[in-house]
């Protein structure tokens, strides 16, 4: 399992999420964060959007400081299906709080958090499946 998380590394797991992207004829943008929420690296596919790199980042950065998945995030708290007990991001005070599928915490074999990936071009789905895909690349560094 991977130790440490620099630009080597962050370059490998976007790389794996854009070709996953380019396998399925998506407009893909991936990014890595530290474990302060920091950018590490960020690409975007020549077709992806700006919006794409900036929910990429968003996601992974949102991850980090929450220290949880974006998923669970997404599903616990801001689901539409919770009805009354939905939250309102604007509560919590950071306008790059993204909580939606796909950012993904990246950690040590000891469990410490490293940072987090993100990515963006895709349904949610396919966001969250490809994002596992390159945490699993990570975890086998």
């Amino acid at each position: 399992m991977a130790e440490r998380l620099g630009l080597d590394e962050a370059r490998i797991i976007v790389d794996t999420m854009l070709a996953e992207g380019q396998k399925r004829d998506l407009n893909f943008a991936g990014a890595v964060t530290d474990a302060g929420g920091d950018l590490i690296h960020l690409s975007r596919m020549d077709d992806a959007s700006a919006l794409n790199a900036r929910m990429s980042f968003h996601k992974a950065y949102t991850a980090v400081k929450w220290k949880r998945n974006t998923r669970v995030i997404q599903d616990n708290l801001f689901a539409m299906s919770l009805g009354d007990d939905r939250r309102e991001i604007s509560w919590f005070c950071d306008p790059m709080y993204t909580p939606v599928w796909g950012g993904i915490l990246l950690k040590s074999s000891a469990g410490a958090i490293l940072g987090a990936l993100g990515q963006s071009g895709g349904t949610k789905e396919q966001d969250e499946e490809i994002g596992q895909i390159a945490a699993k690349v990570f975890a086998e560094m």
